[in-house]
This record gives structure tokens, sequence and C-alpha cells, in this order.
């Protein structure tokens, strides 16, 4: 495994001997002890690094990451095998990770690496603070790695050149490409070899949903986890990720929805002024900008702004939500009786529901009801941006790898 950071100008002298080592490299079994203990190691280094613990974002991808949740990833691929096929891995990987989300691309990787493929991943040359630290942390449990890890792993920093990613797609094997439609769309018009596949994650909207007589029910020390697990949800990544939620549902009777909305936003309010989030000017400009857009294109009927960071636009339905967001803490409001009321306006985009107090039959129908038109992911609120194997519709662990088929006749006796 090797992190190979280049200038944002790489020849094509460089970049084809870069290619050639990784061609030559090995694939290794899937969960092998080597990937398995680096994962450890780079978790554990990621906890205790002092510029790491500073960012939530990454103290969660060293959760992720910590050898007890591999081993657990371990016995979920295991149990993907059956008598008649084996789980290999596909070959060579090429990521192609959002610029706003700094972590994703590891978890994109780590999730190929773990299942045996060697990598390319694609870094853009606006490498954030976090993205500095993560390079650096795991460059430096790098140089303690087993020999058989290396060359298995290159990062390429460069920009939008399409000469350099027909080049990688050309020696790909699975394409997977996070980012805006217009991205999606630009790279899927670039061939990929006959053979190989790719796992597209475009534009998402995702939502959150809280049932407002279980909340109520709540004591004190209850409202308050929620109030920060929903801080997480909206703040982590500036509310940009794709699982970042726009809108917040209330369900249940009327009385019961507004009494529940008080309390919610000011035990909120009181959580953001114990732990201010900042934002920057131009952000707080472009919320304010979108947010009067709102105003006079969508049926906004209440305009709010909690502890000078969360604004939320006040709707009576949704027969004119646009899905427009700048992030920065602005999020749409809407009362519902039910949340099967949502189904008809569940679209295709809609990928996660982070919610409170609903029982898994209700979640159950809803999904039953909406019988794929949206909504991948269905988690509890705080755990919006989690990353799990189960991704957008995909199984992550399953798309990494070929279910090679054994015919059991083989070995019988003729």
């Amino acid at each position: 495994m090797r992190v190979h950071q280049l200038v944002p100008a790489i020849g094509e002298t460089a970049l084809q001997r870069v290619l050639e080592n990784l061609s030559s490299a090995c694939n290794l079994t899937p969960f092998a002890d080597p990937i398995i203990n680096f994962c450890s190691d780079f978790s554990r280094s990621l906890f205790r690094d002092p510029e790491a613990q500073r960012f939530p974002e990454l103290q969660a991808l060293a959760s992720w990451l910590r050898k007890s949740e591999i081993v657990r990833l371990q016995r979920e691929f295991e149990r993907l095998a059956t008598a008649d096929t084996i789980m290999a891995p596909r070959g060579v990987v090429f990521h192609v990770p959002p610029a706003n989300v700094d972590t994703l691309f590891l978890y994109s990787w780590a999730l190929s690496a773990l299942t045996g493929n060697r990598n390319i991943i694609r870094i853009s040359p606006r490498v954030s603070m976090q993205t500095s630290i993560l390079f650096r942390v795991f460059s430096a449990v790098l140089d303690t790695a087993p020999a058989e890890l290396r060359g298995n792993t290159v990062m390429i920093r460069y920009g939008h050149e399409r000469e350099i990613t027909e080049t990688i797609s050309r020696m790909s094997d699975v394409r997977v490409i996070w980012g805006g439609d217009r991205s999606v769309e630009a790279i899927r018009s670039i061939p990929l070899p006959p053979h190989a596949k790719e796992l597209t994650f475009p534009d998402r909207h995702s939502m959150s949903a809280i049932n407002a007589a279980p909340y109520l029910s709540l004591d004190a020390a209850g409202r308050w986890t929620l109030a920060q697990g929903f801080c997480n949800d909206l703040f982590w990544f500036d509310q940009m990720a794709c699982s970042s939620p726009r809108l917040l549902i209330w369900c249940g009777d009327k009385e019961h929805r507004l009494r529940a909305q008080s309390v919610f936003w000011e035990t909120l309010a009181e959580y953001l002024r114990e732990r201010p989030y900042s934002l920057q000017p131009a952000t707080s400009i472009q919320k304010f900008t979108t947010a009067c857009r709102a105003i006079l294109d969508q049926d906004i009927t209440a305009y709010r702004t909690y502890a000078g960071s969360v604004t939320v636009l006040e709707m009576d339905g949704l027969e004119t939500f646009a899905r427009s967001s700048q992030g920065g803490g602005m999020i749409f409001q809407v009362g519902v009786a039910f949340l099967r009321d949502l189904v008809p306006f569940v679209v295709r985009r809609d990928q996660t529901l982070s919610c409170f107090g609903f029982t898994v039959n209700e979640l159950r129908e809803v999904v039953r009801r909406l019988n794929g038109r949206g909504l991948d992911r269905i988690v509890p609120v705080g755990s919006a941006l989690s990353f799990h194997r189960f991704w957008d519709g995909y199984d992550l662990l399953q798309e990494m790898c070929r279910r090679v088929f054994i015919d059991p006749s083989i070995g019988s006796a003729t």
C-alpha cells in the first residue's frame, strides 16, 4: 500500500509508472490479517492524534475502523459466500470521491481494501485541514506496515484533467464515483473496459422525522441527547453531505406537534449556546439568500433562527418543496399526521431518513408503500452521517467482489 501524492499537473510518464507498479501488485485475500491490523493501527493513531481529536468526523472514522468493527464486517462478509460460491476481489478499484466530504475516500477505500482489491484514489487539489491530517496519519502508520501491503494503494492528486481519468479508467475493474450530478455525468462519459462495473453516488437529498408524542415523553436528558445527535447530523461537513437532513417532518396531531417543536428548538438553541457552531461569512450570506428565494418561490409560512446558527423555514405542506439548500444549518420544517403521509412526496433522489419515535413496523410500512420510489437508508437521529456497508441501495461489501461459482456436481463420482 503506497500513498503517492502528486502535483496537479502529472506527466504521462510518471502516471504510467505509477499504474504499472500497481498492476504488478497482488490482490490480497479478503480480510487478510495485514489489512485488518493496518485499519486497527490507523484507527488507534487517529484517536490519539491531537489534531485529529479536534474533528468529530475524524473520530467517527477512527471508530468505524477499530478492530472490533472490522471483525464484525468480516463476519458479515463471510456470510455472503455460499456452499457453491466464493467471494473474490474484483481487481483494481478507482475511487473518485467528492471534495466536500473529507473522510469519504477512506471509507470507500477501506471496504475495497478489506475485500482484497488494489486501489487508485483521485484526490482533489483542494485539500482541507482534515484531509491533510488523514494523509499525515495514514503515511505514518504505513511506514510500519508489513511488506505485503506496499504497492496496493495509490492516491493521485489532480484536478479535472480528463486524460488522467481516461488512463486510470482503462485499467480499472470497478469505478466508484461520488459527487454532484454533473461530475458523475462527466466521468460516466469516459469508457471503462467491457468487463468493468461502475458504482455512482450522485446528488442526493435527506430528511429527518420525529414523532411528537414520544418526543414529549422524553426527560430533559433524553431531549438533550437528541438535540446533540440532530446537531451532529446537521453540521458535520457544513450540512453538505448527501445524508445531511434538509427537511424535518413532525408527526402526530397538531397540538402535540406544536408543543414538541417549541421544546425541541429551545433545547437545540441551548445546546448550541454551549457548543456554538461557527459559520463562514460566505456561507451565512448564501444561506440567507437561499432562504429569501425560498420564501418567494415556496409556500413558506414562517422564518425563524436559533442561536445564530440554525435557520428554520416552516411550511404547511410539501407541494412546493424544492429540495434546495446551501447548507450551514438551514432546514425546512413541516407537520403531518402520520409518517406514511410523506410517501407521495418522496422521489428517487431522497436518500436517508433519520428518525426518532417510530416502531420498526411503522418504518417497514413506509418502505413497502414507497415500493422503490425513494429512500435507501433509515437510521436513528444522530446517525445520518454514520457510514455503513449499505449505502444508496448498494451492499458495498458485495459490490467490491466477484462471486465465483463452483458447480457442486464437479466433485461427484461418475
